[in-house]
């Protein structure tokens, strides 16, 4: 089994398929049976949250919801905004911006709500409704302040927990977000936006085992939503079940509804549990998608090959970018950070040294050591070309700079260690394995030293 660095595991947390760095977006709620419901909810008779209506609002109001019923909304639209007594009627108003809302006229219905609330601030569910448009106009901050309102009028209903819920998981304030979500989920329980709301809320207060369990009870209900599948397997990773994960991600990938970041992060999820052939047809894979990844996701894929070794893989996928036009034309362009192409450079030169033209290869790490000078990793495999090279001397001198950097110092001695052992300098190899086996003890090594030590003797 080849060690996995770090950086794997760390690159498929920070992905997480992209689900769990902001809630999942509020859009399907707009056509929810609940959320009309609510909305057009008809008034109540506590006139301390409601206006009083008067005999004659109740006929505009009446004549309004006749022409609704009879599917004829801008009629009823036509009834209030025409009517004489609209602009001192907080009732009116609240009822024809809920009309102008239901026909997509945001802007407008968040003026005469306004209005409605300036007439009678304790209007509840015109605080409530106005911070329903705040939210679809992104506006989080001015809603949250209306749903608090309506919560301290009284308002118990799941729309306005729900929506709490939400700007507080923007906020990252996940407690409340959580608290909030699961007053909504009592009572609208219908409602799946409130129940993933739950579970993106435990997931991110590191509870991915309650997490899982309510994706899992919301896929058993309908397994057809494929986004679903993708947010459990984030719970999944952070249980560190990754084939559970690699299990949801495969679904998506299969029914081409994975991107292309998610894509790569299947194949690190492979090469992190030994499948380098899987990863890298998940990297290919991702490179050929209609919108590709960006370029630095796909320079780490390909690093994470290099740094396990894996270098006929790694020669392949770096055969591919350099035949993708989208990656080509990136590489090309001014957008690109250097960075981003000094690694790419530093891959591709390892590559060449270790599985290619070796001569072209360490040409390339010798021009990538001149901007990164303190890459041990590189500096350790042009040791190798040198030695490989009959060029002793300058390969021990590379692996004495490489020595004094504390990251690949073990690497470092193990590697000039075993140069002494080629040309029989035994005793000085086990001065090396020594120090290596310090810093990095393995059986393997262990088993290695011993044996030189014999020959020494």
């Amino acid at each position: 089994m080849f060690r996995i660095l770090p950086a794997i595991l760390i690159a498929v947390l920070s992905c997480q398929t992209a689900h769990t760095a902001e809630p999942l977006p509020i859009d399907p709620l707009w056509k929810s049976e609940d959320f009309r419901r609510v909305i057009t909810g008809s008034f109540g008779i506590d006139t301390r949250i409601e206006p009083l209506i008067t005999t004659d609002e109740e006929g505009y109001l009446n004549d309004s919801a006749q022409k609704m019923s009879a599917g004829d909304r801008k009629a009823a639209i036509e009834i209030l905004a025409e009517s004489s007594i609209l602009e001192n009627s907080p009732a009116m108003i609240f009822s024809l911006a809920t009309l102008q809302f239901e026909e997509g006229d945001d802007k407008v219905a968040l003026g005469n709500l306004e209005k409605a609330i300036e007439k009678f601030p304790n209007f509840r569910d015109a605080h409530r409704n106005l911070a329903v448009i705040l939210v679809r106009l992104e506006k989080f901050e001015e809603a949250q302040e209306h749903l608090v309102r309506a919560i301290e009028l009284g308002a118990r209903d799941g729309l306005t927990f729900g929506l709490m819920g939400y700007c507080y998981s923007l906020n990252e304030d996940y407690q409340p977000a959580l608290d909030a979500y699961r007053i909504a989920a009592l009572t609208q329980p219908d409602q799946q936006q409130w129940k993933v709301g739950q579970a993106q809320a435990l997931q991110a207060l590191n509870r991915p085992t309650e997490a899982a369990s309510i994706y899992h009870h919301i896929i058993s209900e309908n397994p057809s939503q494929l986004s679903l599948w993708l947010v459990e397997a984030d719970a999944f990773i952070s249980l560190n079940k990754n084939l559970d994960a690699i299990g949801n991600l495969e679904l998506a990938h299969r029914a081409k509804a994975l991107p292309a970041d998610g894509t790569l992060s299947l194949g690190h999820l492979y090469l992190q549990n030994d499948l380098p052939d899987e990863a890298l047809e998940r990297y290919l894979a991702a490179l050929a998608q209609d919108t590709p990844p960006e370029l630095p996701r796909v320079v780490e894929a390909l690093e994470f090959l290099t740094n396990i070794g894996q270098w006929e893989q790694a020669t392949t996928f770096s055969n591919a970018i350099a035949n993708s036009e989208p990656m080509q034309a990136v590489i090309s362009s001014d957008e690109v950070e250097s960075e981003t192409l000094s690694q790419l450079l530093r891959h591709r030169a390892l590559i060449e040294l270790e599985n290619g033209n070796p001569e072209a290869g360490a040409k390339l790490v010798a021009d990538w050591l001149s901007q990164e000078p303190l890459d041990g990793h590189a500096i350790i495999m042009l040791a190798r070309f040198k030695q490989d090279a009959g060029l002793r001397e300058e390969a021990e001198m590379l692996l004495e700079q490489a020595a004094n950097l504390p990251e690949h110092a073990a690497a470092a001695h193990l590697a000039h260690g075993k140069l002494l052992v080629s040309v029989a300098e035994y005793n000085a190899a086990v001065e090396h394995l020594e120090q290596s086996h310090q810093l990095q003890p393995t059986e393997s090594l262990a088993g290695y030293l011993e044996a030189v030590k014999e020959l020494a003797d």
